[in-house]
């Protein structure tokens, strides 16, 4: 009797060795416990940005603007209230607005806002994550 040879696409994937699967068990559980901290610490610090930057800050910011102050002198350094001007994200109605201002055909607008809007650069990366319960 003749031997078939069996097809690679039907073997049963091969089982890692008891010793690599107990490491692996080991660092999952570290990662599991880390990520644990993390979320703790990160909550806290959530707190304490939410504190620092949506009461405090624009209090002290709005007494400096008040007396014309621009630099503060303190015993853990200098603070400088700054000015800072920001643009929005782009987003598809303000796309359109604009091109509807230099475009008056309807059609050639909405050709246009089809293809930045589908040929934005996809960027692919891998993380790990925990579902929440």
């Amino acid at each position: 009797m003749q031997a078939i040879p069996q097809d690679p696409l039907f073997q049963q994937p091969q089982l890692p060795p008891q010793g690599e699967i107990d490491t692996f068990k080991t660092k999952v559980k570290r990662w599991l416990t880390i990520d644990e901290e993390i979320a703790e610490c990160e909550k806290k610090i959530k707190e304490l940005k939410a504190l620092k930057n949506k009461q405090l800050e624009p209090q002290i910011t709005e007494f400096m603007r008040q007396y014309n102050i621009k630099d503060l002198n303190t015993e853990s350094g200098k603070i400088r209230c700054n000015e800072r001007k920001t643009k929005r994200a782009l987003n598809r109605a303000n796309i359109q607005d604009n091109l509807s201002k230099v475009i008056h055909d309807d059609i050639v607008i909405e050709q246009a806002m089809n293809l930045i809007m589908n040929n934005r650069e996809v960027k692919i990366s891998y993380k790990l994550t925990k579902p929440k319960k």
